[in-house]
């Protein structure tokens, strides 16, 4: 539902939201969390005790789709992101078995809360403002951004929320959703409930954690992106 609101059509365009230089990005990005997941998380040393509890290295994964989010603005795009990852996963190494279960986990359980956002957000994700400057024009009829007049009032915190709302999400997606709901239609997966339950809980504070102190460095690629 979210992804079609997102990509009704406008003006006779099947993506009616978004630009070309949004499908860029998706593509860009997919492409990156590819390479991380497949070649770099691998060899980031790993703690059974630790990343059971706190697994540090999806903070990759989080920053990439947090990047996704703030350089398009569009509504469904870390969605669309995590379909074009997935396939491209499926294609090089994993296969199609079990779809469209990865499809539909890895959109929803990694990026659908971070859509949901963008529906208030837009392109004012990941800055400190609660809606984008707007634009205003010049005498001699070129469009400028920001200014005194144009710019709404900043509030800083609102970065930290942007990023505290997506590495939650994206933190909580194996111990909660896996193993609480798509393991077993996928895989057969069992657990008890006081592991999924103290997981997830330790996986949420980590996803918090992780997701404000990219913030900063998102708003930051944003700055210079823009």
């Amino acid at each position: 539902v979210l992804l079609a609101w997102a990509w009704r059509p406008k003006e006779g365009r099947a993506f009616g939201k978004f630009r070309t230089v949004d499908f860029v990005y998706v593509a860009l990005v997919a492409a990156l969390l590819l390479v991380y997941n497949f070649f770099i998380s691998p060899l980031i040393p790993k703690i059974g005790s630790i990343t059971t509890y706190f697994y540090y290295p999806l903070i990759g994964e989080i920053f990439l789709i947090q990047l996704a989010a703030a350089l398009s603005g569009r509504p469904g795009v870390a969605g669309l992101t995590m379909f074009i990852y997935t396939l491209l996963a499926d294609i090089v190494h994993y296969g199609f078995g079990g779809e469209p279960f990865w499809f539909i986990y890895e959109m929803t359980a990694y990026a659908g809360l971070t859509d949901l956002w963008l529906i208030y957000r837009g392109e004012a994700i990941f800055t400190p403002y609660l809606r984008p400057p707007k634009v205003l024009a010049t005498d001699g009829g070129a469009a400028q951004t920001g200014g005194e007049e144009a710019a709404p009032p900043r509030r800083r915190w609102i970065i930290f929320v942007d990023g505290i709302i997506s590495g939650a999400w994206a933190s909580l997606a194996y111990p909660f959703w896996w193993r609480g709901f798509w393991g077993t239609f996928v895989t057969g997966y069992v657990t008890s409930v006081q592991f999924w339950a103290v997981t997830s809980a330790a996986a949420l504070g980590a996803g918090v954690v992780m997701g404000a102190v990219l913030a900063p460095l998102v708003y930051y690629i944003k700055q210079v992106a823009a």
